[in-house]
């Protein structure tokens, strides 16, 4: 990251921060008059201590006694226990109010951006964004970043205190000092960009991880466990080596201060006494000096560490804003949007035109028509963009030319959420939230009855093997869930589109995981569901829209054929060769 962009990402995090600008105001006056007490104290020393070496105060029991000093410190130590333990609060406070408000923007964020953008990255590393760089960003905004401007205030102040104290010591010290601060410098450069690694390869690790968990059965099934192990081997050798580099760099700070601050130490012991026989300097001036110059060398060291930490906040903190600066999907505009309460199904593709990038169109011209009602089936090889055809449809891309309508008016001049409430759709990878099996179901219709989601799960073939279960419809599942198979999982899928009744119905592979048996059932279950509504259908197995009304073939984004099952195989084309191998 250069000085350029850090500084820009610094100052974004500040207005985050700025958000609660009477909390950040009274922090930073607290931290003022924290460090000022500190500062302080060491000069009321000085005055006790030549005073008892001066005879000012022989007794305890004298009127002579310094109790108004005494009382002085005591009260300056005080005033910076309570400054510390009340900016602790408030800053703890003021962090995770910024980390929450950028957790939401950016939850907010992964809901609108395309889905080009989660199809192109690992999902391990946008995890890890979204997780592991939010908690190292909330250390430094608690921790690191405070301490960073108290031990710098702390430095100049003390500094200040030194030079009024004795300038002689004072420019010995600044003579010594120039080490400490190169030796930071040089540290902090090359800690900063393993940090960056360091982070890298986590997102990297996190991935991998991600990826063989999701496919742990397949990874199994075709004897990967071995390469598996081998890729995460690598990747956590990087990861490993980017750690302990880092953290070794950064391990170099303290004891090279440490040294660095006993020298001058020692330097300063032995001037001071000098200038003591001189009479220059009193024993007091020098005890307070010394307790300066030993308070200095704290907040220079912890200045050093919490620095290098303040690099990796701020390198997490990038990492989360590329997130957030991410162009998302072309935002709806409910005042011009047209608003459509109910819809006849009516579907037109009109010379569409689509790429998942402008330079890669997938897509040159596509047309067709769907009339209210009527089933349309979309055939070809892998890769046909069949799939592609209806996330066009839910606008879940958005097209680079011609027009995409329903019922006449084009779908970009809908919102997006007012045209996916005319739409259900069942994928062929089931999507299973942790929670009950009610609560799954339901999720097509908040707010549904008991009655409505029983109804839905009989009618997609479900309620039977549901009481089968111990809680029944209160059985707690999720996504890894192995209380029922894959085939019940898409039941389940299927069900949650039954309840909400939509007017166009989406079954991209809908009974790919459903045994033969399941499959007789639920096409039945399907046909009743599809009375009346507009149907896409996307199917391998060809039987099961043989009585589509229309049937496309499609093969590398263009549409071959046209025409219904009869059709297509009296003319002998694609669509026949491709049956009669599925079936030979």
């Amino acid at each position: 990251m250069n000085k350029t962009k850090k500084k820009h990402t610094f100052l974004r995090l500040m207005l985050y921060m700025s958000s609660s600008r009477i909390k950040l105001v009274s922090v930073t006056f607290i931290l003022i008059v924290m460090t000022l007490a500190g500062m302080f104290a060491p000069k009321v020393v000085e005055y006790l201590t030549d005073g008892l070496q001066n005879g000012l105060w022989k007794s305890a029991f004298s009127w002579e006694f310094p109790g108004k000093e005494l009382l002085a410190l005591a009260a300056l130590y005080l005033i910076s226990g309570i400054t510390s333990g009340a900016s602790r609060h408030l800053l703890v406070d003021m962090a995770e109010n910024t980390v929450f408000s950028m957790r939401e923007k950016m939850q907010r964020k992964l809901e609108v951006l395309p889905l080009n953008y989660i199809d192109t990255h690992k999902r391990g590393d946008i995890l890890a964004r979204a997780t592991g760089d939010m908690v190292t960003l909330t250390n430094v905004l608690e921790t690191n970043l405070p301490a960073v401007f108290t031990n710098l205030l702390t430095i100049i102040g003390t500094v200040a205190m030194m030079m009024v104290t004795n300038i002689r010591l004072s420019l010995i010290f600044f003579v010594m000092m120039p080490l400490s601060i190169l030796s930071m410098r040089l540290i902090s450069a090359n800690a900063k960009k393993l940090f960056k690694k360091q982070q890298e390869a986590e997102g990297e690790l996190n991935a991998h991880i991600e990826e063989c968990l999701t496919g742990n059965e397949a990874m199994r099934a075709f004897n990967y466990e071995e390469e598996a192990y081998r890729q995460l081997e690598t990747i956590n050798v990087k990861f490993f080596r980017t750690y302990v580099r880092s953290r070794a760099l950064s391990g170099l700070f303290s004891p090279i201060m440490t040294l660095l601050n006993n020298l001058v130490y020692i330097a300063l012991c032995v001037f001071g006494a000098q200038a003591i026989l001189k009479g220059t300097l009193t024993v007091g001036g020098l005890g307070a000096f010394l307790i300066y110059a030993n308070n200095i060398s704290g907040p220079i060291n912890h200045f050093s560490a919490m620095l290098n930490q303040v690099q990796a906040g701020l390198a997490a903190a990038e990492r989360v804003f590329e997130v957030l600066d991410e162009e998302p999907e072309t935002p709806d505009n409910p005042e011009t949007s047209v608003q459509m309460d109910e819809t006849k199904g009516i579907v037109d593709f009109e010379h569409v035109k689509f790429g998942y990038t402008p330079k890669n169109i997938l897509m040159h011209d596509v047309s067709f028509h769907v009339d209210s009602g009527q089933i349309f089936a979309i055939v070809g090889p892998s890769g046909a963009g069949k799939t592609t055809l209806v996330n066009l449809l839910m606008r879940f891309y958005e097209i680079n030319g011609g027009t995409i309508s329903l019922d006449g008016n084009p779908i970009s001049e809908l919102t997006r959420g007012g045209l996916r409430k005319f739409m259900g759709m069942v994928l062929q990878d089931t999507w299973i939230f942790s929670g009950t099996i009610y609560e799954n179901i339901a999720y097509g219709k908040p707010g549904a009855t008991q009655e409505e989601v029983m109804a839905a799960a009989k009618k997609a073939q479900c309620d039977e093997f549901i009481r089968k279960l111990p809680d029944g419809y209160e059985t707690v599942i999720s996504a890894e869930s192995s209380a029922l198979s894959m085939g019940e999982k898409q039941l389940l899928s299927i069900a949650r589109v039954v309840i909400a009744e939509p007017r166009i119905l989406i079954l991209d592979e809908a009974t790919s995981n459903i045994d033969t048996r399941t499959e007789v059932l639920i096409t039945k279950a399907m046909s009743d569901m599809m009375k009346g509504k507009t149907a896409f259908i996307i199917a391998h197995r060809l039987f099961t829209i043989k009585n589509a009304d229309c049937i496309i073939f499609m093969k590398d984004g263009d549409i071959l054929e046209v025409g219904n099952h009869r059709e297509l195989m009296e003319k002998g084309g694609y669509y026949a060769e491709l049956y009669n191998s599925s079936y030979a």
